[in-house]
């Protein structure tokens, strides 16, 4: 799989487009994109919502329908069995140590106290679930789950 680099630009950010041989990822939508900073609704519904520390432009992104609310944390989070308990905890790659924690700590309180679904990249399979308070952290409850017949 061939990356390259291509002059167009979505906002501030440049995207890359992947040769997979079986066409070009993302050409089709080109010009088709709509940057957004910071928090913004993206579609009714789903919404980014700023949480600048991991990276600077890190986002979550919240899905709200039928009185149901899904956040999804991507990188807010790396080491469950460290963070949980402790979100202060915070890792060589973010570029803000000070604010990713921060925002660990607002979110985690946040999710704990409404008690909507949260889901990341770096969660154990299911990989979905919610938090609730345990001593001075939180412990994930994972969604239950059965396989299919």
């Amino acid at each position: 799989m061939a990356i390259r680099s291509t002059p167009h630009t979505i906002g501030r950010i440049a995207p890359v487009l992947v040769d997979t041989g079986a066409g070009t990822l993302f050409g089709p939508t080109l010009g088709k994109f709509k940057a957004f900073d910071g928090d913004s609704e993206l579609v009714p519904g789903v919404r980014a919502v700023a949480s600048h520390g991991h990276t600077a432009g890190h986002t979550l992104y919240v899905i709200e329908s039928q009185g149901q609310k899904l956040a999804v944390w991507g990188d807010l989070m790396h080491v469950a069995a460290v963070q949980f308990a402790h979100p202060e905890v915070t890792i060589q790659y973010d570029t803000d140590p000070d604010m990713a924690a921060a925002q660990r700590k607002k979110v985690f309180a946040d999710a704990s106290q409404r008690g909507y679904w949260v889901a990341g990249a770096h969660l154990s399979f299911p990989g979905i679930g919610h938090l609730r308070s345990a001593g001075s952290g939180y412990a994930f409850v994972p969604a239950n789950y059965s396989a299919l017949p």
